[in-house]
């Protein structure tokens, strides 16, 4: 998927496993980007080249970073130091971006595990699904919006 459906991902998982918080959607969408630090010429990726290049040297591309073992990993590290929406937005943002790659391929989800985990489509599909799931990403955070607006606010006449 590409990196702003990853970002809309990790806004959503976020938002949600925090209870609506808007602090747990930024800190879940920007976790959403991490996982393609293992790509180097992912956007994430050549913003930080020099730790990407050698986790895709070590672990390859959608193996480590996309897994469970490393969105629980990131959680533990930032558990003591942070509040419990940080870590806990991060880590589903994390795991949010490996559902999303499920979609339109495969990851090793149960890292180290190498059982690939998800669904092959064709490349050519590969545009179509990112757009559809941004679609739905988009209605999601729609409805959040709404959601969370006050009630004194309404669209009725």
């Amino acid at each position: 998927m590409e990196w702003t459906t990853h970002c809309l991902s990790g806004v959503v998982a976020g938002y949600m496993a925090t209870g609506g918080d808007w602090k747990g959607a930024v800190v879940g969408g920007i976790a959403g980007v991490i996982p393609d630090l293992d790509e180097p010429k992912s956007k994430f990726g050549k913003v930080l080249f020099p730790i990407s290049i050698p986790i895709n040297k070590i672990f390859g591309h959608r193996t480590f970073t996309h897994s469970l073992l490393f969105a629980v990993l990131l959680g533990a590290v930032l558990m003591p130091f942070t509040e419990s929406w940080v870590w806990l937005s991060s880590t589903v943002g994390i795991i949010a971006h490996a559902i999303g790659d499920m979609l339109t391929g495969t990851v090793r989800f149960l890292y180290p595990s190498k059982i690939p985990v998800g669904i092959r489509i064709p490349h050519s599909q590969f545009k179509l699904v990112d757009m559809i799931a941004r679609g739905v990403l988009i209605l999601c955070l729609f409805f959040i919006i709404v959601d969370s607006m006050p009630a004194s606010i309404t669209f009725n006449k």
